[in-house]
């Protein structure tokens, strides 16, 4: 069917189902949802900071708030950490041990 220049396709639901579902099925292949395959994020929520630091959303507010902790971005209201950031700072305060010299 021709409107104005433009073809139209019409389709039962039936003809449809397979389309859709290989487009799906190509869509995961391409972009995988097992974070494990993704490329580290560079920038990291607070969330983000929590769920992969084990610091608590709280506690970076907290150190925001007394100007103290690591240094963080922001991008009109959200707040984001730089992942080389966060490793060089929670490695600032290792403290090395008689057995860690060994």
């Amino acid at each position: 069917m021709m409107t104005e220049g433009k073809t139209i396709i019409l389709s039962s639901p039936d003809e449809l189902l397979p389309l859709i579902t290989e487009a799906v099925r190509i869509a995961l292949c391409e972009h995988p949802t097992n974070t494990s395959e993704l490329p580290d994020k560079r920038l990291l929520a607070p969330k983000d900071v929590e769920r992969e630091f084990g610091i608590p959303q709280r506690t970076l507010a907290y150190w925001r708030q007394e100007s103290v902790g690591p240094a963080y971005t922001t991008f009109g209201r959200r707040i984001f950490y730089e992942r080389d950031v966060l490793e060089a700072y929670i490695a600032s305060g290792r403290i090395h041990t008689s057995e860690s010299s060994k």
